[in-house]
């Protein structure tokens, strides 16, 4: 099963929905292979070109005697990186550019988070309800009695 966030376009989605996202949390294999080309291709300029650059002084590192191991592990530590965590760089971008994240689903493919998406209300804020605990105790009299006697963990210190 994979996590998919649903993002919304600044303004709201269109009639159709063809413009909202659906971007699955995994690794990207292309990002781990090619982490600054992949970067570029997904328009994360600044982070593309810095990754991009990066690579270059690991290659050119690991030309240099004693040094190949160096550059190997600071080309696969880059590759990880970006495989690991390019998608959330590439969902802060479109978040900094005004899309909403409205949800997140789980699901094991990405049609079926778009029917189990699609199925409930669209575009409808997920709003996490937290029972608040009844401190209060009823009486068999059928009246309600607050409780202000101490009480040590699990042990209740009160005469009942």
């Amino acid at each position: 099963m994979k996590s998919f966030l649903v993002l919304l376009p600044p303004g709201g989605p269109t009639a159709d929905h063809r413009t909202t996202r659906f971007i699955a949390d995994k690794m990207v294999w292309t990002a781990f292979v090619f982490p600054g080309l992949w970067l570029l291709f997904q328009r994360c300029w600044l982070w593309g070109g810095l990754v991009f650059a990066a690579q270059i002084f690991a290659g050119r590192l690991m030309d240099w005697p004693g040094f190949f191991w160096a550059g190997f592990c600071a080309q696969l530590a880059l590759g990880l990186l970006i495989g690991l965590e390019g998608r959330k760089m590439v969902i802060r971008r479109l978040m900094g550019k005004g899309w909403t994240l409205v949800d997140i689903v789980t699901a094991p493919d990405l049609t079926t988070a778009e029917q189990i998406y699609f199925s409930g209300p669209a575009g409808e804020l997920w709003k996490p309800s937290v029972p608040s605990p009844d401190w209060s105790q009823r009486s068999p009299s059928g009246t309600v009695t607050t409780t202000n006697e101490p009480a040590l963990g699990l042990f209740d210190m009160g005469r009942r």
